[in-house]
């Protein structure tokens, strides 16, 4: 049997068999791109804020796409947003304002590169701490409200007088490592990061001195006013004023002011059965002048109308003037008694806060 010839164009690839139509041309298809990934947040600010001068920080699934919104801090907060990698940076030109909540809006329309908007908007509720203790105690000690002095060790950086407010927010949400030495040094003694009777003293003084209300708590009118105080460097115009009372007779009493004992006087204390307490105590009320009623020691009730130079330090006992033949032994229901000259010379130079130490 022969094989016949055939033509060449029909031994090609996709020819029609003789005699059909033309088979269509073979074509490539590439498949339709799927929808971008949408943008996610992969790092967020911690919700309670322990440093308000630390930077915030907001990590997305890439780089940030040109043109995406920055997030934005309700209450506003002077700083600046900048872009490194895939996350956003806020640093503040000073701080977020210590013990306050602030809320973290982040636009719907945030978008990393290569991926689809964020699509909502996201809201993250932030809480800034109120700082410690030790940093109130070292702000009133700068300030002058406060009987230390702060002393560092090598490459340790001290509050200096007109701080930048930056700096000075540093120094209260991160306080540096520095002793609280007792200045004077027979002064009452302070205790580091204690709100102790005399911090709370102090504060007092501070609170009454910037008309605050005067609670000896640290609350947020009074952790802001510091910051303004420590980046003015406004100090306490008075110098550090207590009270010494000895029951050492003769009994005497002391006003210190700074390193200075501006009076000396005899004074009386309790007799047996209405001691004066021992101990160290802020001055709470005072009078230039009340009516003092109560009951001695024996049962005897008293009422003495226009007690003069009135400063109350532990519930009914004060330092007060009152008139005796003789000073230096005990004779009060609890009280510490002066002379009058000597009570009117003092009330002036005392306010709410100062210390009364009876030893």
């Amino acid at each position: 049997m022969r094989l016949l010839a055939l033509p060449a164009a029909a031994l090609a690839l996709g020819a029609a068999p003789a005699g059909g139509q033309a088979a269509p041309a073979a074509t490539s298809t590439t498949p339709a791109p799927g929808p971008a990934p949408a943008t996610e947040i992969t790092l967020q600010p911690r919700r309670h804020l322990a440093n308000g001068a630390a930077p915030l920080l907001v990590r997305l699934s890439a780089p940030l796409a040109p043109g995406s919104p920055s997030p934005t801090l309700v209450p506003r907060v002077a700083g600046s947003w900048r872009a490194e990698g895939a996350a956003e940076v806020f640093t503040p030109a000073s701080a977020l304002l210590p013990c306050s909540r602030y809320t973290l809006v982040i636009s719907g329309r945030t978008q990393s590169v290569g991926h689809a908007p964020l699509g909502r908007r996201r809201k993250l509720h932030l809480a800034v701490s109120c700082p410690s203790i030790t940093a109130l105690q070292e702000a009133l000690a700068h300030l002058g409200y406060l009987d230390a002095r702060l002393r560092a060790g090598r490459h340790v950086r001290l509050p200096r007088a007109h701080e930048s407010r930056r700096e000075a927010a540093l120094s209260i949400f991160s306080p540096p490592p520095a002793a609280l030495v007792t200045y004077p040094a027979n002064a009452p003694p302070v205790r580091r990061g204690q709100l102790n009777t005399i911090t709370r003293a102090a504060l007092e003084v501070y609170q009454s001195d910037r008309g605050l209300s005067v609670t000896g708590s640290p609350d947020r009118q009074t952790w802001l006013m510091l910051l303004d105080d420590l980046s003015t460097d406004r100090r306490d115009p008075r110098p550090y004023t207590w009270v010494q009372v000895s029951e050492s007779q003769p009994e005497r009493l002391w006003l210190h002011r700074g390193a200075r004992v501006a009076l000396t006087t005899l004074v009386n204390t309790g007799v047996a059965g209405a001691e004066t307490p021992h101990g160290i105590f802020p001055i709470y009320l005072r009078f230039v002048s009340t009516s003092m009623a109560g009951e001695d020691p024996n049962g005897t009730r008293y009422d003495v109308p226009d007690v003069p130079w009135v400063n109350y330090f532990y519930g009914g006992d004060a330092v007060h003037g009152y008139p005796r033949e003789a000073y230096g032994f005990p004779q009060s229901n609890g009280c510490v008694e002066l002379p009058i000259e000597a009570a009117r010379t003092i009330f002036p130079m005392l306010q709410i806060g100062d210390l009364v130490w009876v030893q």
